[in-house]
């Protein structure tokens, strides 16, 4: 009997195996069936077909992992979720020279003002976008009524 294990590398939307099953008795073969397993993946988990026919997931299963040899017929694989595009951050040198722009204009709680402007918690400069780092300066400068590049920069 060959074990039968899913492949769990790719997420596929169903899969269809071709199914050998051998029923032996004191050794001696008695009956020999093919048969074919489809699982599906739905909003609501795996279905299974057996044969064409709507079948309980457990049996279908069960018939997979006692079957003499199980062959892949067709995959339909499911399409990979979309990555978020991953957004460039500025970086330990351009944080840097914010802290310092930061520090001139007077502000002593860098992280605070991030936070307050993005209005999320910020615990790196570094780890902000450069349009996040546009924000910060402009609110910065703005709260003290000088234009960005004014004289502190």
């Amino acid at each position: 009997m060959q074990e039968f294990t899913p492949n769990t590398n790719r997420a596929a939307h169903s899969r269809t195996f071709n199914i050998l099953s051998v029923t032996r008795e004191c050794g001696v073969t008695t009956d020999v069936e093919y048969t074919t397993v489809q699982l599906t993946r739905a909003d609501t988990g795996l279905t299974a077909q057996i044969n064409g026919q709507p079948a309980e997931l457990e049996r279908a299963v069960a018939t997979l992992r006692t079957a003499e040899r199980v062959w892949l017929l067709e995959e339909v694989l499911t399409e990979p979720a979309p990555v978020a595009a991953e957004v460039a951050v500025i970086g330990k040198a351009v944080a840097c020279e914010l802290h310092r722009e930061l520090g001139r204009l007077g502000y002593r709680e860098h992280y605070a003002l991030a936070g307050d402007v993005l209005n999320r918690v910020v615990p790196s400069l570094a780890a902000i976008t450069a349009a996040e780092r546009d924000l910060v300066r402009e609110y910065a400068y703005g709260q003290l009524g000088l234009m960005v590049g004014g004289w502190a920069a």
